[in-house]
């Protein structure tokens, strides 16, 4: 619970010192990203990316982000692939359920 809090807010990531700041501005004067980007917007941006342009490294990250696909859904491409990929990997129906109840 206590990381789901720094994704929102001035809650940055150092990735170099790995730790979450409150700055924007990291000691060497770089300039750092919010948590929520770094750990949630860049994924979703890599993902789309590596799909989309039919990278040879998408069954890779797929697998990596904990998506498993069976036979059938392997064969899929492009925006149907991501589109399984996503309703797998970020089951919207789920969270607002949750939400809900």
């Amino acid at each position: 619970m206590k990381w789901m809090k720094r994704l929102w807010g001035n809650h940055f990531f150092d990735a170099k010192k790995s730790s979450w700041v409150k700055h924007q501005t990291s000691a060497s004067g770089e300039q750092l990203q919010r948590g929520f980007v770094t750990h949630i917007l860049d994924k979703i941006v890599e993902l789309f990316d590596t799909i989309m342009n039919n990278r040879d490294n998408k069954f890779k990250l797929i697998k990596r982000l904990g998506v498993k696909l069976n036979k059938e859904e392997k064969e899929l491409v492009e925006k149907k692939l991501l589109k399984r990929t996503m309703q797998k990997w970020l089951p919207a129906g789920d969270a607002v359920l949750e939400m809900i109840v």
